[in-house]
């Protein structure tokens, strides 16, 4: 009598869902990051006309105030009322998702009123100030500070990138993205050149010069445009300077702090 055997069942596979913090970041999320990677890279353009400006403030103020007056305009008009804005809606996310990685962002939430008060102080002493007081102290002062300002903006944003911005990219789920990005997105200004040169005519027209020509050295600058831009220079070397002292520091800090580390 032949035996009949039963068929023997495959295995089932178990297909592992990935989990909320694992789990891709939807397209949504793409977008809504692009939008506020490229917010940086207009911002890090205007930062840099803002630099060349102050430091021609003083020897020919009657030119560097008006852009000047229209950079810190477009700031206040975009990035610090709608960019800002939009990065705090993207921390109040992190903060419902993970309170610690949130803490480590709240200096940044603060950073951005205070630049925002910053940029609305220099731009009304800008507007009062005369031509006389800007060839002298007043304008050395507000040249000095503009710098400062531009330079606490740089470190913002690369601290932003680095720590916000991957951080939130690690913990938001795709409904976070979804809600974020649900609302109108308004672009930058300066994407749409014809609107940007409308409302910022002089800045527009600094911005779209080649990089050569942006920095104040052509072939005719004054003696006095040549030292304000060497100035500046110098400046820039020193700051690069610092800021190599504090990633040397911070390593050291990190090497003191590591088991087996060296001895305090």
């Amino acid at each position: 009598m032949t035996r009949l055997t039963r068929p023997t069942s495959k295995p089932r596979r178990t297909v592992r869902k990935p989990s909320p913090r694992t789990a891709p970041k939807a397209a949504t999320g793409d977008l809504f990051m692009k939008t506020l990677r490229e917010d940086h890279a207009g911002l890090s353009r205007v930062m840099r006309e803002i630099d060349v400006q102050a430091a021609l403030l003083q020897s020919v103020p009657g030119s560097a105030r008006p852009v000047l007056a229209e950079a810190m305009g477009y700031l206040l008009v975009y990035q610090h009322s709608i960019h800002h804005w939009r990065e705090d809606e993207l921390f109040a996310r992190v903060r419902a998702r993970e309170p610690g990685l949130y803490r480590n962002m709240h200096r940044l939430v603060r950073e951005h009123r205070i630049g925002k008060q910053e940029a609305e102080r220099l731009a009304a002493e800008l507007s009062r100030a005369t031509l006389g007081q800007l060839r002298g102290k007043t304008g050395l002062r507000l040249a000095t500070e503009l710098r400062q300002y531009v330079q606490h903006t740089r470190d913002h944003m690369r601290r932003e990138e680095a720590v916000f911005y991957t951080g939130s990219e690690r913990v938001l789920r795709a409904s976070d993205w979804a809600a974020l990005t649900a609302g109108p997105m308004p672009r930058d200004p300066a994407a749409d050149p014809q609107r940007f040169a409308a409302r910022y005519p002089r800045l527009a027209e600094h911005l779209s010069r080649p990089q050569r020509d942006m920095t104040g050295l052509r072939d005719d600058a004054s003696g006095t445009d040549l030292r304000a831009r060497a100035e500046q220079l110098v400046e820039r070397c020193a700051a690069l300077l610092h800021r190599a002292i504090d990633v040397a520091q911070c390593a050291v800090r990190k090497v003191v702090r590591a088991p087996g580390g060296p001895a305090r």
